[in-house]
């Protein structure tokens, strides 16, 4: 058994040998410490190449369509985050980071990581790219720019004829992708795969 220490607590623990599936959590805090993922790095890899396909209808296509006094307007992701720039810099900033910088660098350091230990390459500029990854998995907001659009469209419903575009579906398909990614990622067995692969 291996010892690890919780980042949350800093208990430190043993760790036994855990199933495809289960994760072992702290004994004080109760939060997750060590998971064994049902996909491995060539599995992981397969669902990044698949979000980054998605990616660009996702933030390119029409979300929805607003129809008001005889004019139908369209407008996506990032329209709807630039539309912000002149009256709320700083939200407009938020949102466009956290909803498409955040989100796209995420995918692609894991994608790279994936794809490093998959073909069993290991170029010295790994580690930071893991380093970054796990800060960006605190950045990347989906879905909660997803709920916020929901609201939006709940509110809007009454005033004006809402139309969902193909960019709120490809939208949603990115999501639960994302959401698909990071419940197998574990950052913390690509560093145990760099360190003894």
């Amino acid at each position: 058994m291996k010892t690890i220490i919780c980042h949350h607590c800093d208990m430190v623990s043993k760790v036994p040998k855990l199933k495809a599936g289960y994760a072992a959590k702290c004994i004080r805090c109760g939060r997750v410490i060590a998971k064994n993922s049902l996909c491995d790095p060539s599995g992981i890899l397969a669902l990044c190449i698949a979000a980054l396909i998605l990616l660009i209808p996702a933030f390119y296509f029409p979300l929805i369509s607003i129809h008001l006094l005889g004019i139908t307007e369209g407008a996506n992701l990032l329209q709807g985050a630039l539309m912000m720039t002149s009256n709320a810099p700083i939200v407009s900033f938020v949102v466009l980071f956290c909803a498409v910088i955040a989100p796209t660098l995420l995918i692609l350091t894991i994608t790279f990581s994936s794809a490093c230990l998959t073909f069993n390459y290991h170029p010295p500029y790994l580690p930071k790219i893991l380093k970054i990854t796990r800060i960006l998995i605190h950045w990347s907001m989906l879905e909660v720019y997803m709920v916020s659009l929901m609201v939006a469209i709940f509110k809007l419903m009454t005033y004006a004829d809402l139309y969902l575009g193909a960019g709120f579906y490809f939208f949603g398909a990115l999501l639960m992708l994302n959401m698909t990614i990071l419940s197998n990622y574990n950052n913390h067995d690509y560093w145990e795969r760099y360190i003894h692969g």
